[in-house]
């Protein structure tokens, strides 16, 4: 089978992150997949095309629709003839559309309850256009139960849901102690020192503010404590980032490293993971923190209570209190309780979210997008 995907960028995200490990673990010799970035291709551009998996660029402009970005994809369309067009999140859903072929085309949509409020309205308008058009695809794959619900709730009637949950390399994810004493030599923090690590892109829905006031909380209680912070947008030129840490006592021992390609290293140089999100669909970061055996304190976000379950902690939305204390609750356990919580998590990740699992169930609708009938219908979960 060929199969064509349309992304908007190939930066480092949560769905391109799926994208590119979807399409180099695939079997080569039933599938054929090529890549089509509607912006230019970002860090994961390249090493696709290391992969062997052609990728390519549309250059379109950011929030500007182009006649010619259209043609162009329709272009590679017909030299391909591909027989499934997956396309990923909102705008290349719509993109998608263009190829006038719903009977082969696939959306996938990664997120759950958004506050679309804090985004411009030319995303509003391009979720809302979603809805409506919905109906037009052979099916939307999720990756989450709560993103079905959120978007049926926004009028998304498709003819079929497929939710597929992420699937993590835990070959890739695992533990590192040796990588991550290098990460912290790097950094400056002592061996005996308990690091509390959030790795997201800074945007409202990760809600940092509610992050840095449990943070404070924690740092004026324990000397010990360091925050390690990495993604998109996290690094000292960002005022609006730095206005939320509020307290320059703290300063030394926050840790702003921006964009991080070596993050499975970072990972094992934490005592804990943890995520503050008021919005997720099955979250990537939760999921290779609990396949590198990581205690994970999450907020109860999308999926993250059904990855975590009873190997970390899920607190509600927006509570720095109950984030602050389920942190101590899981320092409270010491060495040994944090290294069984850890070792639960990555034995829930092999069992329930592996790779293999995510893949398999892929190729699955693939193979069936053109005989499968129904509603909905659930790979891989646990």
């Amino acid at each position: 089978m060929r199969v064509l995907h349309l992304i908007s960028t190939l930066d480092i995200g949560g769905a391109e992150q799926n994208l590119s490990r979807l399409v180099t673990a695939m079997d080569r010799g039933s599938f054929t997949n090529q890549v089509v970035c509607m912006t230019r291709p970002g860090p994961l551009g390249p090493y696709l095309e290391g992969s062997g998996i052609p990728v390519h660029s549309l250059h379109m402009r950011k929030g500007l629709p182009e006649l010619r970005a259209v043609l162009k994809l329709r272009f590679w369309a017909s030299l391909f003839k591909p027989d499934a067009v997956q396309c990923w999140m909102y705008h290349a859903n719509l993109l998608g559309l263009t190829l006038m072929k719903p009977a082969k085309t696939l959306w996938n949509i990664r997120c759950s309850d958004m506050d679309l409020s804090r985004y411009g309205p030319l995303y509003r308008l391009t979720v809302a256009s979603g809805a409506r058009l919905s109906r037009i695809p052979s099916a939307i794959v999720t990756n989450s139960h709560a993103g079905r619900e959120a978007h049926t709730s926004l009028g998304y009637r498709p003819r079929k849901w497929v939710i597929i949950p992420n699937g993590f390399d835990t070959e890739i994810f695992k533990p590192d102690r040796e990588a991550g004493e290098k990460v912290r030599k790097e950094l400056g923090i002592d061996r005996d020192a308990l690091l509390i690590g959030l790795i997201a892109r800074f945007d409202p829905m990760k809600d940092h503010a509610c992050f840095f006031e449990a943070a404070n909380m924690l740092l004026d209680s324990n000397s010990r404590i360091h925050f390690i912070l990495a993604g998109r947008g996290i690094s000292p030129s960002n005022r609006d980032l730095l206005s939320l840490i509020n307290t320059d006592r703290h300063a030394p021992r926050i840790h702003l490293l921006g964009e991080r390609s070596d993050v499975p290293h970072v990972l094992n140089a934490l005592d804990i993971a943890t995520s503050s999100s008021v919005s997720e669909g099955l979250p990537n970061i939760v999921g290779e923190a609990m396949a590198s055996a990581l205690p994970c304190a999450v907020t109860d976000a999308g999926d993250s209570k059904i990855l975590v379950g009873d190997a970390g902690f899920v607190i509600p939305k927006k509570n720095p209190r109950m984030l602050c204390a389920a942190w101590q609750r899981i320092l409270d356990l010491g060495p040994d309780g944090r290294r069984q919580m850890g070792e639960r998590a990555r034995k829930r990740i092999i069992d329930h979210y592996s790779l293999a699992s995510m893949v398999s169930s892929y190729e699955a609708l693939y193979k069936s997008l053109m005989t499968e009938k129904g509603s909905s219908e659930t790979f891989g979960s646990p």
